[in-house]
Order: structure tokens, then sequence, then C-alpha cells
């Protein structure tokens, strides 16, 4: 255990004094590629692609369809033989799909697409940014806990001192080393932690070598210490997610409207020339013709059809609704937090004040031989616990504000957090 201790240490040390040569990664950075290397924001790109292409197609239904002809009719008659041969152009125009503009609900779909890019983007940039604050944070956390066994080490040492002087017993120095060893072993495991945190980051990143992975620091005190941003549901409309719901309306409301688009006229307009073999006409001709299909009767399948979209309709609604109040209510817990957790950091920063004090003392009635070495040990594990809880309560508090701006839809607050 010690011996892996050292090497975490040895290994801090060792990026510390040749960090600066090597490129570190800020949390821009860190967004950015998390951005790049997403298959999630790669697939999106692709529907996003596709649902163009199919709104580029619905469009096109407007514009008159034109095809062709070349044909040969042979005919066997009792009088004589002969063939005709002609060549034709037709143009069928939907008037319905030009009046009810049909491609409207495929150009919304393409517009809810990319709001649902959006909001995957908003969870990469999320998941990525906790990764990269929690990892500064325990690595804060293990150095705490270094500097607190540099301090029980040299108590060790004193203790050690007295013991063969025989001020103390060796229940002294046996009790220092347990505590010790605890912190060592507390220590291990947060280093587990962090490189298990890591290794996440830098697979998320595309990151090839988690070793080579070193990130900017971050003033996690100074961001805590800021105000709390101010709230307003108002800026909930940015968010994509509630956003994509409300395309998804205004798309079915347009595709409801567009069913009448097939209860409307066809125009039809062609011609050709064609070569007449038969001895007894007038011989070759040019033809012209024009006209239009109308629908008559399909049953009840429009009134069917209209009603079926106007429910979708309100469903969609009803889930925007939804969606609506749940942020909402997410919103409000998210803000209670961040308020709640300034009130934890004022009273841990009071306390802390209180526990360094109570641990001078300790330390002063020790050598004086006035207190035990369990009320000196007692004071160092209250202090270290509170100096690990205050790095806790900063954590959820950063973690708490990226949830806010993700909410909000406010990245670039997020980046904003390197210049706190």
């Amino acid at each position: 255990m010690r011996k892996l201790l050292l090497l975490i240490i040895s290994g801090w040390w060792i990026i510390n004094v040749s960090g600066q040569g090597v490129p570190v990664l800020t949390l821009e950075d860190c967004i950015h590629r998390a951005e790049q290397n997403s298959y999630r924001l790669q697939s999106d790109d692709h529907l996003i692609a596709a649902t163009e292409k199919r709104a580029s197609f619905t469009k096109s239904q407007a514009i008159p369809r034109i095809d062709g002809s070349l044909a040969m009719e042979n005919r066997f008659l009792q009088a004589d033989y002969f063939n005709q041969v002609w060549a034709s152009v037709h143009a069928d125009w939907s008037l319905g799909d030009l009046i009810q503009k049909t491609g409207r609900s495929a150009l919304q779909d393409v517009q809810t697409r990319r709001l649902e890019k959006e909001q995957n983007r908003l969870d990469v940039i999320g998941r990525s940014t906790s990764l990269y604050v929690s990892i500064l944070q325990v690595k804060k956390q293990i150095e705490l806990l270094v500097v607190r066994l540099g301090f029980l080490q040299r108590h060790r040492e004193l203790t050690r001192g007295m013991w063969k002087a025989g001020t103390r017993t060796r229940l002294d120095v046996l009790q220092t080393g347990s505590e010790i060893v605890k912190l060592q072993e507390d220590t291990a495991r947060l280093a587990i932690v962090r490189q298990n945190l890591r290794q996440e980051l830098a697979r998320l990143l595309g990151w090839e070598n988690t070793d080579s992975l070193y990130l900017a620091p971050l003033k996690v005190k100074n961001i805590t210490e800021s105000p709390v941003p101010e709230v307003s549901f108002d800026i909930l409309a940015d968010n994509p997610l509630l956003s994509a719901y409300n395309s998804r309306v205004t798309a079915q409301q347009y595709r409801t409207q567009e069913i009448t688009a097939g209860q409307l006229p066809h125009f039809l307009v062609g011609g050709g020339y064609f070569l007449d073999g038969d001895p007894v006409s007038d011989g070759n001709y040019w033809r012209l013709d024009a006209g239009i299909t109308i629908p008559i009767y399909y049953g009840h399948e429009t009134g069917y059809r209209k009603q079926r979209s106007e429910a979708i309709t309100e469903a969609l609604a009803s889930q925007k609704q939804n969606v609506e109040r749940e942020l909402t209510i997410h919103l409000a817990k998210v803000y209670e937090k961040l308020k709640n957790l300034k009130g934890v950091l004022d009273l841990q920063n009071e306390r802390m004040s209180i526990t360094e004090q109570a641990v001078g003392y300790a330390e002063m009635n020790y050598k004086a031989g006035i207190s035990s070495n369990l009320d000196y040990l007692s004071a160092q594990q209250r202090l270290t616990r509170t100096q690990l809880a205050i790095e806790e309560t900063r954590l959820q508090y950063t973690m708490n504000l990226i949830e806010f701006y993700i909410t909000t839809n406010q990245v670039n607050k997020i980046i904003e957090l390197e210049n706190e």
C-alpha cells in the first residue's frame, strides 16, 4: 500500500514539474473535443441530412411531373396490315400540393431534427464538463490528504522521540501510525476513483493515452463564491428539448392541412407526334391534349385522416406541456439546491475556522502533556473531514451550476467558468 501511495504521489510531482511542456486541455478544449468525437452527434448529422433530402423530395411534389413515351403498334386487319409509331410527352401537375404547400411539414421536421441534435449536444457538454470538474476536485481531495499525511508523519516522529525520552508510551506511536495508514488507504481509494474518471473522459474525447491527459485547473473556490445566477422560467424557451416539441406540434399541424391536398384536382397536359401507317388515313399528325383529374368519392378517408392527425397534434401538445412542467420543476430544484449549498458552504467554512484553532490547541496541549494523543488525532480527523466536506460541497455546487446552464442552454456560461 505504501509503495502504491508513493508511486501516486511521485506521479503527481512529476506532472506538476514537467507538465509545463505537455499540452494542457482547457475546459473549452474538452467540450469541443467531446463534440467532435461524439458518435451520437455524428449520427444526428446524418439524420438531419436524410431529413433534408426527404424535405426536398416532398417540396418537389408541387412541381409538374413530366414523362415521355416512345412506342410502336402493329395492327393486323382483314383488309391490310400497318403499324403506328408515336412519341409523346405528358405533364401531371398536382394543384393540391402547390396550394397546400405540402413541403412545409417536411421542412419543419428538419428543424425538429436540428433541435434534437442541440439537446444531444447539451448532454455531451454536460457529461464531459462534469467529468472534467470531478477529476479536478478528486485531485484536490487527494492533495488535501497528502498534506494531512505530512502533518501526521511529522507528528509520528515527534511522538516517537517523546516515547524514547520516556514521556509518552509506544501506544501513542501505534495510534499515529494507524491513522497514517488510514489516510493512505483513503488516498489510494480516491486515486482509483480519479483514474476511472480520467479513463471515462479520455474515451469520450478520443484521447489515446489516459496518462497524457492533463487538465487545466479551475478555480472552483471562486466559482462557489460567485453569486447564484438569477432564475427566470422564461429562459426555458431556449431549451432545445422544449423547442423540439413545439416544432413537432407545428409540423403535425401542417400535416393536417396537407391532407386535403389529395382532394384537389390534378392538371394534365401532353402532346406528341404520330407516324400513322394506315393506308386509309390522312397520314402523320400532331396531337395535343389537356384535362384535369378530379377526385370524386373516397368514402370518409379524408375525414378519418384529419381526425387522426388532429389527435396526434393534441397528444404532442400535451407532451410539450408535460415537458415544460418537468423542466420548470427541475430548474426550480437545481436553483434551490444552489442556494442551499451556498448556506452549507458558509457553515462549513465557519466550522473550518474553529477546527483549525482546535487542532492548534490540541497540538500545544499534547506537547505540554495536558491532552492525550487520541485527542490530537481526533482533532486532526475532524479537520481532514471538514476540508474534504468543503471540497465535496464545492463539487456539488459546481455540478448543479453546470446543470443549471445546461437546462437553460447557456453553454457560453459553462465555458466562462474557466475565467472565474
